[in-house]
């Protein structure tokens, strides 16, 4: 099985070795293609694979579109891609004609909730790490704030507060603040930025010799602001004030109604009541993505976030497939008779082989019937595995 993952910059090794685990432990050759926006990065990748790998096994292309291209070209067994949506669409399109599955893992507008009965303290602080971490070059990071109007004002006093704890003589001059990756997605998020008709609240200064964009607080009136269309990749909080709680569910649909993933902050009702109106490939509760940070959940996308998922067994289970296999012995042929014709006479048997009740009720416990414990006994405990043999034989039996 060959596969191809064609990975994303903000993470370059996590986001090309971690699939590529997978895709081996599951027993798959493997085709890497490494982001070419972060070239260095991609040719360390390489070196590595190269030095520690059997190149029968797993082999490097690097490059950019036309040999991006070219790969997807060829016919795989699966392709696996993390980037934007619309080069997520290009490459499913690519894969379509060849019926080829994917693992897409794309971007998102993600929302943030956060109501009255919120923490605002502790909102700030993980929003705040969550937006500045990497500059904001996350895929999983909020995009966008959806808060009760009553607590803007002290949302934003908490922001200031938290920025002034993480960098106290700056972000500039912190050692732990990064940069933006190249020129073309600084100029991409100061566009954003200068287009927005919001009111910049805190932050807003940029260095584009060092590529620096200073943590940016704005609050937004409106969906259609350019920090609301379009997925900031950066670190830009926005706040959208919001009247209640279904204001706020309403809005998050119209904007993006499969993010990558959300964050809601407030009450266990209010929480609970997000989760079950509002889809998502992922969710932290009162906090930040801190649900793709446990190793062994899976992570992925729904709708236009992506589809599939990886981390930990998901991971070997996403280059796998499932095959199905039945050994029927020939010791079992008086008892399979009853499914060739003639079919006269044989109807109440093919009927008690065939049919069986749910062995749980509504509420989802096990129950346990006359035909269970049947079951039971003649597969010597294995019933799901062997049931139909199991219903066959005591069909006969009964019969």
């Amino acid at each position: 099985m060959a596969n191809y993952p064609h990975r994303a910059f903000n993470f370059p090794f996590v986001l090309t070795l971690g699939p590529l685990l997978g895709a081996i432990a599951a027993g798959n050759t493997v085709v890497v293609k490494p982001s070419e926006v972060s070239p260095h990065c991609a040719a360390v990748i390489q070196e590595i694979i190269e030095a520690a790998l059997d190149p029968t096994c797993v082999s490097v292309v690097q490059g950019s579109v036309p040999e991006t291209k070219a790969l997807l070209d060829e016919r795989w067994d699966k392709i696996c891609f993390t980037g934007s949506a619309r080069v997520g669409r290009i490459v499913a399109q690519a894969a379509a004609p060849k019926l080829t599955p994917v693992l897409l893992e794309l971007g998102g507008r993600n929302p943030a909730f956060v109501t009255k009965r919120a923490d605002l303290r502790l909102v700030a602080r993980r929003l705040l790490w969550g937006k500045t971490f990497n500059a904001g070059q996350i895929c999983i990071s909020q995009n966008y704030i959806l808060v009760d109007r009553e607590v803007v004002d002290q949302l934003v006093v908490e922001f200031e507060r938290a920025i002034k704890e993480y960098y106290p003589n700056g972000a500039k001059a912190s050692p732990d603040y990064s940069r933006i990756i190249n020129e073309g997605a600084f100029q991409r998020i100061k566009q954003m930025v200068d287009n927005t008709k919001g009111k910049i609240l805190l932050g807003g200064s940029m260095d584009e010799k060092e590529k620096f964009i200073e943590p940016t607080v704005v609050l937004v009136d409106s969906t259609e602001d350019s920090l609301i269309t379009e997925e900031s990749f950066g670190p830009i909080i926005t706040l959208l004030p919001v009247s209640n709680l279904d204001e706020a569910i309403r809005i998050a649909n119209d904007v993006d109604g499969t993010p990558l993933a959300l964050y809601p902050f407030g009450s266990k009702e209010e929480t609970a009541k997000v989760l079950s109106s509002v889809r998502s490939g992922g969710a932290s509760v009162n906090d930040s993505y801190m649900h793709v940070s446990v190793a062994n959940l899976p992570f992925g996308g729904v709708g236009e976030s992506g589809t599939g998922c990886y981390h930990g067994r998901s991971s070997f289970d996403a280059f796998t497939h499932q095959r199905s296999i039945t050994s029927t012995p020939g010791w079992v042929e008086r008892i399979l008779s009853i499914r060739y014709p003639p079919y006269i006479g044989k109807l109440g048997k093919y009927k008690a082989a065939s049919l069986k009740s749910p062995n749980f009720n509504r509420a989802g416990e096990r129950t346990y019937g006359l035909l269970e414990w049947i079951t039971w006994f003649i597969t010597f405990g294995k019933g799901p595995n062997r049931s139909g043999a199991a219903r066959a034989t005591a069909a006969a039996l009964g019969k």
